[in-house]
Parts: structure tokens; sequence; C-alpha cells
């Protein structure tokens, strides 16, 4: 199970497209609570309560621009208090702090000086 993120320009070339764990959902979910970005909807549906925290669900339909806001807010985030979040590491060993933080820091740097727009679904 995974979350899904493109970043895309208007004529529809994708500047990033990224596939991630939802292991470590909960990690980024209170990292954007800590940061101040407000609370994450929790998934819905049978897998719900599995998949945790859809903080996607926010990254979705944002401007490039908003998008590298928000994500930077939770890159800093996570690297003010990397004991805290590698302490919440997924036991089943898919997905961690460390393997998180340069998916998201390539997410954030993808943003060109164009408009684009961020599409993301888990």
């Amino acid at each position: 199970m995974s979350w899904d993120a493109e970043l895309v320009d208007d004529r529809g070339h994708i500047e990033v497209e990224v596939n991630y764990t939802h292991n470590t959902n909960r990690m980024i979910a209170e990292a954007i609570q800590t940061a101040g970005r407000g609370e994450t909807p929790m998934c819905g549906g049978p897998l719900g309560k599995a998949i945790g925290p859809a903080w996607w669900q926010t990254l979705d339909g944002m401007t490039g621009t908003e998008g590298r806001g928000f994500l930077a807010a939770i890159i800093t985030e996570l690297e003010r208090d990397p004991a805290r979040y590698e302490a919440m590491n997924p036991e089943n060993g898919w997905g961690s702090y460390e393997s998180l933080l340069p998916v998201l820091r390539r997410m954030r740097d993808a943003v060109p000086d164009w408009p684009t727009t961020w599409t993301a679904s888990g």
C-alpha cells in the first residue's frame, strides 16, 4: 500500500512522480501538526485504520508553489527532531525516516518556476 504524487504543468508534462509506502503516514501527519500546518484527515474505507492519516489529501490540488511550502514545513519539522521521528519507523521495515526524507526533498525541489499543480492519491 502506498501513496502517489505527481507535479504536472499546464501542458501535462510531469515534473516529478513519486510513490511511497503508507507506513510513514503517521510520521508525516505528526510533522504537519507539529509544524502548525493543520490536522490531517484519516483514510476512509476498509483499510483506513491500517493506512492511517491521509496527509497527501492536503497536497492534492495545491499549486507547485503552495506544495513546495507545505513540503518544506514537513521536512523542516522532520529534520528538527530526528530522534522523535526515527522512533516512529515502521516495525516491518518498509519505509523509514531515512528513506522518506530524500523523497520529500525530491518533491520539494522539483517545483519549477512555471505554473504546476500537485495531484496526489493513496
